[in-house]
């Protein structure tokens, strides 16, 4: 038998704290009025919480998921990998991975918790409205140790 451990205990975000995350991204998406499309997905990329700002583009849905979803892949923000080979990503996972600007690791004591992607706006608004979801479930979290 294996000596090695047959399971792994790792922490991960909570409906609860992707609510505060939504919370806070929707308030800054209406601050730069700016509507957005907003997912927060736990480290394994489950969908945890979705919100759609009124006037955000209906098909900035599954790019906002993609882009929460890429984030907890591959644990940095998105928006970065050459573009080359973020193409390719993109193809060979038929739009599950995405190279779009506005998403983000939520990270908590040197740990991936989950992540957080917003579609809809320009590149830089994207990323506003994920900052700010993504500061605030880290605030709450390190409040609450």
């Amino acid at each position: 038998m294996s000596s090695q451990s047959l399971i792994r205990n790792n922490q991960q975000l909570t409906y609860a704290a992707a609510a505060i995350a939504i919370e806070a991204a929707v308030a800054k998406s209406r601050e730069i009025a700016a509507p957005e499309c907003i997912a927060v997905v736990d480290a394994g990329g489950n969908l945890l919480a979705f919100a759609r700002v009124e006037g955000a583009a209906v098909l900035a849905r599954d790019p906002a998921i993609a882009k929460a979803a890429t984030s907890a892949s591959i644990g940095t923000a998105t928006g970065g990998i050459p573009y080359e080979f973020g193409a390719n990503l993109g193809f060979a996972s038929h739009g599950g991975i995405v190279n779009l600007g506005g998403g983000f690791p939520i990270v908590f004591r040197g740990e991936l918790v989950g992540a957080i992607g917003v579609g809809s706006g320009t590149t830089e608004q994207d990323v506003a409205v994920a900052e700010a979801g993504r500061d605030a479930v880290l605030a709450a979290l390190a409040a609450s140790a």
